[in-house]
Parts: structure tokens; C-alpha cells; sequence
């Protein structure tokens, strides 16, 4: 062939290439600033962030010493009867299948490992934020989150993604904490999540439509402003976005995918569950009958 056509068709070459990758990152960019522009009008919103309680910052800090053991955690949270006590109910619970039933926190703490742990007591501490006023609706939310920290759980010990299953627990039990936020600011809509029950999708997807807020955002805030890992941060932002999580890194994005998959377990085939199957059945490997199956499963 002659050079002079070569270096022509390598210059067209690369010049799409350009303008593949320019066009690619315009469209990031664009989704960065529409996430930013988002998270702005939540906080604009009057949208007040929860600060994290004593108990979980003793904890925190312990558990962000790698040298630290299931002994510096337990010191931690021996002044918190309410983490102490949510993490006995846990490490009990049939998900983790203690071989023998765990009398303290440390031997809590020993068996549900670091990250699960944090998980925990992240939500207790957002539990107590509550002033009673909404209590039989938030009562709702952290129930069905409780329900879909299992249910993630149990997805991701189902795969490949094996190690991603305490950080999918966390991040589905924190995933609607921005309801909680968005209900201190508008109690008045709390009914709309009392009527919803366990599945309580429609329910919040009325709360952001009646306040004009997001709580996917909020949650995200709430997250990330308790230093929680980026990849949690990131699934609970996407938890309701499709197509954000599907421009996730790999962690963040399996993550989001094993919370849709974990709410599917939960609520069956909701609406919700149309818009992620595709994407949860390409990069998971669950099929409608393996979600079934799964469901159907003992826990």
C-alpha cells in the first residue's frame, strides 16, 4: 500500500479516536456537573445533614487503624448500649449463621468483621437522629433497608463478587438514610411511607416528587460527610440511576447492581426491578428464576 495513504488513513484514524475520547469525556463532565448541580439544590433545600453520635465516631476512628482488632472495636462502642445491642441482634441473626450465639460484643464484632460492624452501628446512629415525630415511617424505612442489607448480602455471596458482600450490606442498609434527612424537613409527607410497607420504592419516589428534592442525593451527602467508603457512597447516590451506575467504577457499579438485586429479593418483581434486570443479569448472572430460586431459599 502506498505511504502516503497509510499516514492518511492513520491521521482519520486517530482524529476519531479524538474525537470518540473528547465527546466521552464532554459526557462525564456533563454528568459530573448535573450531579454536582443536583447535590447543590439539596442542600439549598434546607436539607439539614445528621452528624454522626459518639458512639460511631469512637468506632470509626478505631476501625480506621489497620492494626486495630475485634478488642479496639469492642473498647470502642462499650459505652454504646444501643450499638452494643444492635450488634448482638445481628451477629444472631440467620443470615450469618452463628455457630453459636454471640454473648458480647466482642465476640459480635469477631464474627461480623470490620465493615459489617461499621454498617451497623452507622445505622443506629442514624436511627437516634429521629426527634419522634415520624417514628412509624421511619420505622418502615429502617426495616426495609435492614431487609435489603440481608438480601444484598446473600446476592453477592451468590457470585463471583464474593468480596464485595459486606461492603453491599453497608451500603444497603444506609442506601434510603437520605429519606430520613428529607422527613426532618418535611414531616408532613411522612404518611406516604407509613402506607408503603416493606416495599417502599413508590413510597420514597412520592416523597422526592412531593418535597422536590432527592433522597438518593441525600443519602449520598449523609454518606459521604460520614466518611463512609467511596464505593458506598457512590451505590447509594445510583441506588435509584440506572444509567449513573452503570458509569461507576467497577466496585461502585457492582455495588449498585447488587442493591437493585437485593431489593428485587425483597419486593419481588416491582417496577423498580424493570429498569436494572438487564444490567444486574449481564454482570451478575442472575436470571429472573435464579432471583426466584434465591428468594425461595432458606435463609
Amino acid at each position: 500500500m502506498d505511504i502516503d495513504i497509510v499516514k492518511h488513513i492513520r491521521q482519520i484514524f486517530f482524529k476519531d479516536c479524538a474525537l470518540i475520547d473528547s465527546t466521552r469525556f464532554c459526557a462525564r463532565r456533563n454528568q459530573r456537573m448535573n450531579n454536582d448541580l443536583l447535590l447543590e439544590a439539596v442542600l439549598a433545600s434546607g436539607v439539614v445533614l445528621p452528624a454522626p453520635g459518639p458512639g460511631f465516631l469512637r468506632l470509626q476512628a478505631a476501625a480506621a487503624d489497620d492494626d486495630a482488632g475485634p478488642k479496639e472495636l469492642a473498647h470502642a462502642v462499650s459505652q454504646d448500649p444501643a450499638i452494643t445491642g444492635a450488634l448482638l441482634r445481628v451477629a444472631n441473626s440467620p443470615v450469618f449463621r452463628p455457630r453459636s450465639a454471640p454473648r458480647s460484643a466482642l465476640e459480635a464484632i469477631s464474627m461480623l468483621g470490620r465493615t459489617r460492624t461499621l454498617a451497623t452501628a452507622a445505622s443506629v446512629a442514624l436511627r437516634n437522629q429521629g426527634d419522634g415525630k415520624n417514628a412509624a415511617a421511619l420505622e418502615v424505612v429502617w426495616a426495609a433497608c435492614a431487609s435489603a442489607a440481608d438480601h444484598s448480602y446473600r446476592a453477592a455471596r451468590a457470585t463471583r463478587f464474593k468480596s464485595l458482600a459486606d461492603t453491599a450490606y453497608l451500603a444497603a442498609l444506609m442506601q434510603d438514610a437520605g429519606i430520613a434527612v428529607v422527613l426532618r424537613r418535611a414531616p408532613e409527607h411522612a404518611g406516604v411511607l407509613r402506607i408503603s410497607g416493606t416495599a417502599i420504592e413508590v413510597g420514597a419516589r412520592a416523597l422526592d416528587a412531593l418535597t422536590g428534592t432527592d433522597h438518593a442525593a441525600a443519602g449520598y451527602l449523609v454518606a459521604r460527610n460520614w466518611k463512609l467508603p467511596l464505593e458506598v457512597c457512590e451505590a447509594i447516590r445510583a441506588h435509584h440511576d440506572p444509567r449513573l451506575a452503570s458509569r461507576l467504577g467497577d466496585d461502585s457499579r457492582r455495588i449498585s447492581l447488587l442493591l437493585a438485586a437485593g431489593r428485587r429479593l425483597r419486593d419481588g418483581a416491582s417496577p423498580d426491578w424493570t429498569d436494572w434486570e438487564e444490567q444486574v443479569e449481564a454482570e451478575l448472572g442472575f436470571s429472573a428464576e435464579d432471583l426466584d430460586q434465591l428468594a425461595a431459599a432458606p435463609d
